[in-house]
């Protein structure tokens, strides 16, 4: 996964606070796929992402615009999302365009994932993998309650050496009160003052899609 570190800084605050949170549509596949050149080895093809979007009852994903100062949403900046399998998430990406990282653009992702995945009825635990050299997501994904519980071997066959084992993490017990004053803490730090989801105005089709490529 490509996420910004979980140290707050008053410019981050700013920058996440001004995004608007949206799902993810066909409208949005252009600004997806030119971020997934610039931060994935393989990324996914147009034809994955539109059969993905078929698949709304199975998926969440959601994008995150810049705020134009009417309101509206301006162009694309990241995307993530989770499948869900047998009553559990598996969040599959959060991704950031390089230009917009380390301005909290993958916390907020996460926080709006994290809140949706709440309003589904029996989903009780979120799960993802990220690399172990990744040190900075996994910074991010314990600040909003990962725990590591073991790792898989050779997952990434595209690091800067080769193949690279995935530390895969557990969120547990995400419909709990203790998770929600997380996630309401988590909100103060990054500036968001909306409520659970700050949808985009003229945001018309309600599909949502899976993100690209294992964390």
């Amino acid at each position: 996964m490509n996420a910004p570190n979980a140290t707050s800084t008053a410019e981050g605050r700013t920058a996440a606070g001004q995004l608007i949170i949206c799902p993810m549509t066909r409208t949005h596949l252009r600004d997806i796929r030119r971020i997934d050149r610039l931060v994935y080895p393989r990324p996914w093809s147009m034809s994955l992402y539109l059969d993905e979007l078929r698949r709304g009852g199975e998926r969440v994903y959601r994008v995150a615009c810049r705020r134009r100062p009417h309101g509206r949403p301006a162009g694309v900046v990241g995307y993530g999302g989770f499948m869900i399998v047998a009553g559990e998430g598996h969040i599959t990406s959060v991704a950031v365009h390089p230009e917009c990282q380390g301005q909290r653009v993958g916390a907020r992702l996460m926080l709006e994932l994290h809140r949706e995945a709440r309003r589904i009825d029996g989903l009780e635990a979120l799960t993802l993998e990220v690399r172990a050299s990744n040190d900075a997501a996994q910074r991010l994904y314990r600040w909003f309650g990962y725990a590591p519980v073991g790792t898989r071997k050779n997952y990434y066959r595209d690091g800067p050496r080769g193949r690279e084992d995935a530390l895969v993490m557990w969120c547990h017990d995400i419909d709990g009160d203790e998770q929600g004053e997380r996630l309401d803490g988590i909100a103060t730090a990054l500036g968001v003052t909306e409520g659970a989801c700050d949808t985009a105005l003229g945001v018309t089709e309600g599909a949502s899609n899976t993100a690209l490529g294992a964390p």
